[in-house]
């Protein structure tokens, strides 16, 4: 990225980053008369786009999962009520919509507004003007490059074997997602082309693989996350310098091993890391770290076929437990052209699987990874992936969640309307979003309607293989216009998209849906989109079943300025006066894979874990405390000895299940 990924602006004591590739920004409150002037990276550890300093005596960020550590990692520990003080050379870390990082040059007080369970910001004061440096870096990432491949299968191999020349950090620091990039793109052509901005990384690991497609792009996550050579060999093996061989299998078995050795490695890379950046205590490194035959930060400024090798001394059975659940997997077929969507998928660490029809081999179920295909014809739970898809996907640009605005047609207002029922300031969202009704429209009306920036559009009056069926006829597909509407919900009950392509022209995602959805479901569906979960998380909260998408359904359509969606509690009812609490830990579905979360609360456990896991609090909540705790910005799943039990303590503003 560039320095025109982020940018800065000051006003009125507001200082105001903006992720320009990516969208979105944060606001920091300072001194009124304080003058923000550009600042070099050099202050920063990491990676950051853009930087600006300035003199402030005090300090506001509102976001409330900021970190504190020092330049060698130490981390200051969880923020919980009262004053604590910092001293020169901390870092203030927060992911939220942008990576953000406030240096602090001298000695500040910091606390909480709020309580360190529901606080509303980190404000931080001095007696003195100090420096800080504010630096940014955006999330969003596009390819460096392009390389292009014929059918030729070692073509192929050549371009895989430049996967990995994107990755920002030859260390285990490479399991943070934000330090990975986006792997140049492939694109069919009539010859072999690698452009000459492009470099091998040089790890010292090879993945030998048959001459084979299919079995080319079984490797390609290897290839991208170990900054591997890819070789020709007469079977697909794993080489670790002159050391160490470790043969990988064929066809589903070679697919096994490499979804295997992707989870094995993040594990233990994430451990080793904590010898770097950031050295926040760890649920998976006190539960797997007397296990293991190596003290894992000792590793950190070992070459990557050096931790390899280590890692390998670990049987996987023993690091299955820590493996978090993986967001997506992607089906390809065995050919050059549906290679283009290797890097696509790469870009977020999916798994990817080859088939000769690019379906799934197992079924996949409501509420487990997402499954995208390059295949037109998919069957439930599976989203279809064009190219125009993954360019529109690429492309996609999320709504703030504050303002955001939803259409319903097919539908006059109800009189009880979901989305007047929820309580948007516990979810941090200020100005509620909106809801628009029209019980019917014209192809004049749809089509001036999607040019509008809609988060989502439920569309219940019927859509045939033509287009969108309208009072006066039928609006073609191929004649919506362009727009940026972030997703859209129907009736489409078969498995072939193909006739949807031209959706992409207005449309992000369409979650198609076998049977006509309730208008219930329809505006929780919503509900859930707007509060930032993705599309398929959002279906499956809201209970809908049948159902296939076109477009990346692990995209959401709108997000708060927090940055990242509610967590997904469950409460289960164990006595009279004991509820047993766990939290799904996923921050961003589209991008969690390497990611550490918590819940702060008091009996939920200081330690951190990987996103993608589930974290259950090490007490019961008492009644009392369970009233307390559902004051949070969750979404909340109940399992209640009886409907009447609930009554009570349950917010009514986003439906229980």
């Amino acid at each position: 990225m560039t320095e025109d990924a982020v940018s800065f602006s000051f006003s009125d004591g507001e200082l105001t980053v903006c992720d320009e590739a990516g969208g979105g920004e944060m606001a920091l409150s300072v001194d009124g008369d304080a003058s923000p002037m550009p600042a070099t990276d050099a202050w920063f550890d990491v990676p950051v786009d853009d930087a600006v300093g300035l003199e402030t005596s005090s300090i506001e960020l509102y976001d409330t999962a900021a970190e504190i550590r020092r330049p060698d990692g130490e981390h200051y520990g969880g923020v919980t009520d009262g004053e604590f003080t910092i001293v020169g050379g901390t870092y203030i870390d927060v992911s939220a919509v942008l990576k953000l990082l406030v240096y602090v040059d001298g000695e500040m007080t910091g606390r909480l507004t709020g309580s360190s369970e529901n606080p509303d910001s980190l404000l931080l004061t001095a007696e003195e003007p100090t420096r800080v440096v504010v630096g940014a870096r955006s999330f969003h990432e596009d390819p460096v490059a392009t390389m292009t491949v014929t059918e030729d299968p070692e073509d192929l191999m050549t371009a895989a074997s430049y996967l990995g020349s994107a990755i920002k950090e030859w260390s285990a620091e490479r399991s943070w997602p934000t330090l990975r990039g986006h792997p140049p793109a492939i694109e069919r052509g009539d010859e072999l082309h690698i452009p000459d901005s492009l470099s091998r990384p040089d790890t010292d690991v090879t993945v030998a693989v048959p001459r084979d497609m299919a079995e080319i792009i079984r490797v390609t996550p290897l290839a991208h996350y170990f900054g591997a050579d890819v070789v020709p060999g007469d079977r697909a093996e794993l080489r670790l310098g002159d050391q160490y061989v470790e043969p990988l299998g064929a066809g589903t078995e070679l697919e096994q091993s490499v979804d295997d050795l992707l989870g094995h490695a993040l594990v233990l890379d994430s451990l080793v890391r904590i010898g770097g950046y950031y050295s926040i205590p760890r649920y998976e490194y006190d539960e797997l770290g007397p296990e293991l035959p190596f003290y894992p930060p000792e590793l950190y400024d070992e070459p990557i076929h050096r931790q390899l090798l280590e890692y390998l001394e670990v049987s996987f059975e023993t690091v299955r437990p820590y493996v978090p659940d993986w967001p997506a997997v992607g089906t390809l077929r065995p050919t050059a052209s549906d290679a283009e969507a290797v890097p696509y998928l790469l870009n977020t660490l999916a798994r990817v699987h080859v088939t000769g029809d690019g379906i799934p081999r197992t079924v996949p179920e409501a509420g487990g990874p997402v499954h995208l295909s390059t295949s037109p014809e998919v069957p439930r739970h599976v989203a279809a992936i064009p190219p125009a898809a993954r360019e529109r996907a690429s492309a996609h640009e999320y709504v703030p969640s504050t303002g955001a605005s939803v259409l319903f047609v097919g539908n006059d207002r109800p009189e009880q309307d979901q989305f007047a029922r929820v309580d948007w300031e516990r979810f941090e969202i200020d100005d509620a979003p909106t809801t628009e009704y029209r019980s019917s429209v014209t192809r004049d009306e749809l089509r001036a309607l999607l040019r509008e920036p809609y988060a989502h559009v439920h569309y219940g009056n019927g859509v045939t293989g033509s287009g969108f069926v309208c009072d006066d006829g039928v609006l073609a597909f191929d004649e919506l216009p362009d727009g940026t509407v972030g997703s859209v919900t129907f009736q489409w009950g078969q498995p072939s998209t193909t006739e949807l392509t031209g959706l992409h022209d207005a449309v992000s995602i369409a979650c198609l849906t076998d049977e006509p959805l309730s208008f219930e479901a329809a505006q929780e569906l919503a509900v859930y989109l707007a509060l930032g979960r993705s599309v398929a998380t959002s279906a499956h909260l809201a209970g809908v079943d049948g159902v296939r998408y076109l477009g990346d359904p692990t995209l959401p359509v709108a997000r708060r300025s927090a940055g990242y969606p509610p967590f997904i509690i469950r409460i289960e009812h164990v006595d009279s006066d004991e509820y047993r609490v766990s939290i799904q830990l996923e921050t961003r579905e589209h991008d969690p894979i390497g990611r550490v979360s918590n819940l702060r609360f008091q009996k939920a456990s200081d330690s951190y874990r990987l996103t993608g896991t589930r974290q259950e609090f090490t007490e019961s909540l008492t009644r009392e405390e369970l009233d307390s705790f559902l004051a949070h910005g969750g979404i909340f799943r109940f399992d209640w000895c009886s409907a009447a039990e609930q009554t009570p303590a349950v917010p009514d503003d986003v439906l229980p299940r």
